[in-house]
Formats: C-alpha cells, sequence, structure tokens
C-alpha cells in the first residue's frame, strides 16, 4: 500500500518524501447490525501539514478481479482523466439526455398519469424544441463568426447558459456605462478571465449560442440596472438551458476544467489469485456543498439562489463533474445520489427537495387544482423556505448589505407558488412560524446602520436555526405534517416596504403588530461562559429565582444603540406552545429607544421544556413556574420594529 500511495503521489507531482506520516482508515456503515458499505483510505500528512487522502477500489468488470478474501474492498467507478476530457463530455451529454426523457429512464408506472408522475423532471420543459426569452443582455459566444461580443437579449428567444462563478479578490472584466459599447462591438478574448474562458468554450462545445454572465451583462456602475437585472434573478436562472459552475475555483483566475487522473494496480496475491486495484484522491460528496479549499463556490450567499433556480447545473468540481437537475443529482464516480456515507442513511439534499416543493409534485391537471394544493402543503412549503434559510444563513457575503437581495430570486418564486405577501425574509401565511428563528452564535452585534426589522432574520449576521428545519430526509418522514399546538400570539398587521424596484430585495422599513401575553422580565447574564465559550443570558421571572436561559439574536454588551446591559428590563412575548413535548417559545423583546413607549424590538428567543439546561439546576418545576408567570401575564399588543 506505501509502494501504491508513493505511486498516485508521484502522478500529482507531490514528493512522498515529504510525506510525515501515514496512517490507513477503513470504515464500514452498517443498517440495523448489517454492513450495508465500505471506504478504505490512505492519509498521507506532508511535513507543510497539508494531507492527500486516497481512496483505493475495484471495478464492476470481469477484467478487474478482486480475491474472495478481499471482498470487503469498495466497488466503484472510476471518473474521466480530466473534466476537459472527451470522456468528460460524454458524461455531460448523457445526463442532459437523461433530462431530454423527462422520466431519467425510469417507466411510468401503469396507472399513473404521466404529466403527474412524481419523477417527472422540471428541467424537461426547457429542453429543445421549446425556446426560452433571453435575458436583457446575453454574450453571444461566438460559435459561428469566432467573435465574442454582448448583444440586447430582450424581446428575443434562445437557448443559453449562465455561469456561477466566484469572483475573488482580483478584478474581473465587467461592463460599465463606458464600456458598454465597446461589450456590444466586441469582447477581447484575451481579457477575459480563465473562468470565463472556459465557460465561453464549453457553451460552444454543446452547440448553444449565449451565455448569461453577471459581471458581463449587468452594468456594474448602474444602480437602476442592476436593481432591475436583481429583480429577474429569479427568471434569467430558470430559463437557461444548463447553468455551468465553477465550484473549484475561488476566482476566476480557477478556470473551469482539472485535471483527475487516477494510479492502477494489478498483480497476483501470495495466494495465486489476480487482483486489480485503482486508488485516486478520496471524493467526498458530503463536504463538496460545504468545503472552502476544495469547492468555494459552495460557501458563496450569492450562488446559493443559482444552484437553487437553475433547472440543471453542472458543476466542475476538483476530483470530477458532478450534475444537478429538477429531479436527480449525478457524477462521474456515481456515489452522489444521497450526499451521505451510504445510500441507506441519506443527508439533506435542499436542491433536490426544493424543486420537489415548487416544482415536480405540483399537479398539472385538473384533478387537484393547484390552490388546493398549496392549501394543502403550506405547512410543506413553509417548513422548506425555513430549511434553506438556515442553510443559506451560514453562507458567506461580501457585502453585508446584500442579505436578502442575494436570496431574492428564491423568495419570488415561493411567494408566486404560495400567493403570500414577502415580508423582508418572512411569508406573512406562515408568519407564526417564520418568526421563530434563533442563533447559537451572537459574537457579532446588530449592525448600527439598519437593514431590516429586528423581527427578521436579515437583521442580523449569524447562522440562524429553525425547530422545525430539516436536517436529514427520509422517505418515511411527513414533511406536511406540523405538532400538535396551542398559538397564543395573533398577527393583527404586517407591513413591509422595498427600499428599491425589487420587492423582494432590500428594505426600507417594516413593521408588525402582534398581540399575545406580555411579561416584563429582567435580563441576567452568567459570570461564566458556556461549554462553548458563548455568554449565557436569562431572564429572571418576578422575585422568585427562576431565571431560564436565552438565546440572544446578537452581541447584547456591544457599546452602541443595540445595547442592553444586565438587570434591564425587557419582555417575554408568548408565540406557541407544542402539546406533546410541551415547548413552549416566547421571543424577547425590549422597548425600542425612542421614548414613544409603544414599539418594541427583538433582541432574543427563550424556548423552554421540562429539559431544557437551566442556570440552577431546575427543569420540570422551572418550567410549570414560567408557564403559570405567562398565563398571568396581561394580553398586550406590540408594534414590533
Amino acid at each position: 500500500m506505501y509502494l501504491c500511495a508513493r505511486g498516485y503521489l508521484q502522478q500529482r507531482e507531490r514528493d512522498f518524501s515529504q510525506v510525515a506520516q501515514v496512517s490507513f482508515r477503513f470504515f464500514y456503515y452498517a443498517w440495523y447490525g448489517e454492513i450495508r458499505d465500505c471506504t478504505k483510505e490512505i492519509e498521507c500528512i506532508f511535513v507543510d501539514e497539508t494531507e492527500i487522502v486516497i481512496e483505493f477500489f475495484t471495478l464492476e468488470d470481469d477484467d478487474c478481479p478482486c480475491p474472495d478474501a478481499w471482498d470487503d474492498v469498495p466497488t466503484t467507478a472510476r471518473t474521466s482523466p480530466g473534466t476537459r476530457s472527451k470522456e468528460a463530455f460524454e458524461k455531460t451529454r448523457e445526463w442532459l439526455g437523461y433530462c431530454d426523457d423527462k422520466y431519467h429512464g425510469n417507466e411510468v408506472p401503469e396507472g399513473e398519469d404521466p404529466e403527474e408522475y412524481v419523477s417527472y423532471c422540471a428541467a424537461s420543459r426547457l429542453v429543445s424544441p421549446s425556446l426560452a426569452p433571453l435575458p436583457t443582455r446575453v454574450v453571444d459566444v461566438g460559435r459561428h463568426d469566432g467573435k465574442i461580443k454582448l448583444i440586447q437579449g430582450a424581446g428575443k428567444a434562445g437557448r443559453y447558459m449562465c455561469l456561477s462563478h466566484c469572483w475573488g479578490s482580483q478584478q474581473i472584466i465587467t461592463t460599465t456605462k463606458a464600456t458598454l459599447g465597446e461589450r456590444m462591438r466586441e469582447i477581447v478574448a484575451s481579457e477575459l478571465s480563465a473562468t470565463f474562458s472556459d465557460a465561453i468554450w464549453m457553451t460552444r462545445r454543446l452547440g448553444i449560442d449565449y451565455i448569461w454572465i453577471d459581471s458581463l451583462c449587468i452594468i456594474q456602475d448602474d444602480t437602476t440596472d442592476w436593481e432591475l437585472e436583481s429583480a429577474q434573478m429569479a427568471s434569467i436562472y430558470h430559463n437557461a438551458y444548463l447553468t455551468l459552475a465553477a465550484t473549484k475555483s475561488s476566482s476566476g483566475t480557477g478556470g473551469l476544467f482539472t485535471e483527475t487522473p487516477d494510479f492502477e494496480v494489478s498483480g497476483t496475491t501470495p495466494a495465486g489469485e489476480d487482483y486489480y486495484l485503482v486508488f485516486r484522491e478520496t471524493i467526498d460528496h458530503e463536504s463538496s456543498f460545504s468545503t472552502k479549499s476544495r469547492f468555494p463556490l459552495m460557501t458563496r450567499a450569492w450562488v446559493y439562489q443559482e444552484r437553487m433556480l437553475s433547472p440543471r447545473v453542472l458543476h466542475f468540481g476538483y476530483y470530477e463533474l458532478f450534475f444537478e437537475c429538477s429531479t436527480e443529482s449525478y457524477c462521474e464516480c456515481g456515489n452522489i445520489g444521497f450526499l451521505g456515507p451510504t445510500e441507506e442513511v441519506p443527508l439533506l439534499n435542499l436542491r433536490k427537495m426544493y424543486s420537489s416543493a415548487l416544482e415536480s409534485v405540483v399537479p398539472r391537471s385538473g384533478k387537484l387544482s393547484n390552490r388546493l394544493w398549496v392549501k394543502l402543503k403550506r405547512y410543506f412549503i413553509g417548513r422548506m423556505w425555513r430549511s434553506l434559510v438556515m442553510a443559506y444563513t451560514a453562507l458567506d457575503l461580501t457585502i453585508a448589505n446584500d442579505r436578502l437581495p442575494a436570496i431574492s430570486g428564491v423568495a419570488r418564486v415561493f411567494a408566486q407558488k404560495t400567493r403570500s405577501l414577502y415580508l423582508a425574509g418572512l411569508f406573512k401565511d406562515t408568519l407564526l412560524d417564520d418568526l421563530l428563528w434563533v442563533t447559537y452564535n451572537c459574537e457579532k452585534s446588530r449592525l448600527v446602520e439598519w437593514r431590516a426589522p429586528s423581527w427578521s432574520w436579515a437583521s442580523i449576521d449569524a447562522r440562524i436555526e429553525y425547530r422545525d428545519g430539516l436536517v436529514y430526509y427520509h422517505d418515511d418522514i411527513h414533511l406536511d405534517k406540523q405538532e400538535e399546538r396551542v398559538e397564543f400570539a395573533t398577527i393583527d398587521h404586517s407591513e413591509c416596504v422595498p427600499a428599491g424596484l425589487d420587492e423582494f430585495g432590500r428594505v426600507k422599513s417594516a413593521s408588525l403588530r402582534i398581540t399575545s401575553q406580555l411579561l416584563p422580565v429582567t435580563l441576567l447574564l452568567s459570570p461564566d461562559l458556556d461549554k462553548l465559550q458563548r455568554p449565557v443570558y436569562s431572564v429572571k421571572i418576578g422575585e422568585g429565582d427562576v431565571a431560564p436561559q436565552i438565546w440572544p439574536d446578537y452581541d447584547l454588551s456591544r457599546a452602541g444603540p443595540y445595547q442592553v446591559l444586565p438587570g434591564a428590563e425587557v419582555f417575554c412575548l408568548r408565540m406557541i406552545e407544542e402539546i406533546e413535548t410541551k415547548v413552549t417559545i416566547s421571543i424577547i423583546l425590549r422597548m425600542a429607544p425612542d421614548e414613544s413607549g409603544k414599539t418594541f424590538e427583538r433582541i432574543g428567543l427563550l424556548q423552554i421544556n421540562s429539559q431544557t439546561p437551566r442556570l440552577d439546576g431546575i427543569q420540570a418545576e422551572a418550567r410549570d413556574f414560567v408557564v403559570e408567570a405567562l398565563n398571568r401575564a396581561q394580553v398586550s399588543t406590540v408594534e414590533l420594529i
């Protein structure tokens, strides 16, 4: 195995003499006590503390023997020698062909209406012979005359591609008011970044005339044009024939393509049995959706909606090509369909669930009207939105004020499907649930420059979570089934005024009027940090010793207009109580510093049940005390800003 690892590293031009440590890792994945899958890896740690993890496997081929004693050697597929190779291109055409087939090679079960069959691929609606309306501007890739140029697409129809990419720290070619005329005449190929050049080459190879690239197709120093095009983002990506994603590249210099060689070893065991093994760098599908070093594109907030909105995305990864459409996920090695360590324990695939919620399972006949479907699935769609927000808020933004614009396209699609009013990241029809967000990381202060109302997750720069957010998926989960509960709060009025032309983008002002029990409490701060070195805030109720822990929305200690010091009077606004779990949830408010005494700001969330950890160790009795205090609290109507 050492020799095999050495051979692979030499092939990748890595010096084996610089390896400080080699270890072998064997993983066996069991399901109900039965081994279902395994992986075998060689970890090489270099003196500079970098590492390469090599996996080895055999192939399902009569010419690739594997001794009986090696029955736990994993069997998988080889990838192409490079993502620009003929083999990789043929694989791309194969995946696109699956979408052309509508049902991805699956037969429609007997008795099922083909147009209502759940495996119907929504992406197929955009495949030949239909043509989509072109965006305002697109790049003509010069497939016929060799000249690359920007053209006006408005009013025309045709097939076009989109590019999803990281801009990076280095300046890339853009279109400005001063260069628009020049770009319309010709875009000089030598001025294009490696990623743009590769994307244009791939577009030509697929026989497509146009590609939409944000930095070229939006006038970057024209605020009006940016707002207009940003508002069209949903349709731009949704109508694209295919989105090319520079998934492995952190900037324009990285390009699309990479070499992905493997290293084969064959011979005969001492027992006289032939063997054939393949060695390559381990392909980690699970972290491919979150790892900065290997897949930086997937960590960018703006890219999140590009991926969700596109019917089909071809990812140019660090290891291989992988492909997502509205129904399926594919990769060259064949192991990405479930995104987890084994097919029996699938992790959450939000891209596929987004499509399922909003596209592929919507009835297309008169048997069940779209309106009735929306009513029946309202909680399911709302839960999907909250799950998407959880993932989105973990991603990186260069410009803090893009918190809402960077997901505006997805919000627009949800609003169209639910027919619900959008309110700065929340929806009116599911507002009671959407308000129950929480963050467990309050390191940052709330921005001094107002960006969103305090009751919106968009008002803070932190990853937020929802109690009903999805973290894994299985067919047995009833996504549209909500826990029985008592709703104490009622939403009397909601209002949101956009700051620009896009009603799903930046916000100028917003307010919310809620009626429920309002309990005055005192804010406390423990002198000790918790196990994760976070401050421990609680609220003291009345004159007793009960002080349930709360989760602040931001760093309350930071000096400034949003500072809230220990000992201050704050308020619990009662929201819901789940009947079976006995979880009661309130949002924590403070009186807004406008001296009117009528408006409030949200500063945190209280979630308590009989097992909630407490500062003084009390559990069930503490919960009952809190509930009783809330029961006695006066019903009030508060205005949240």
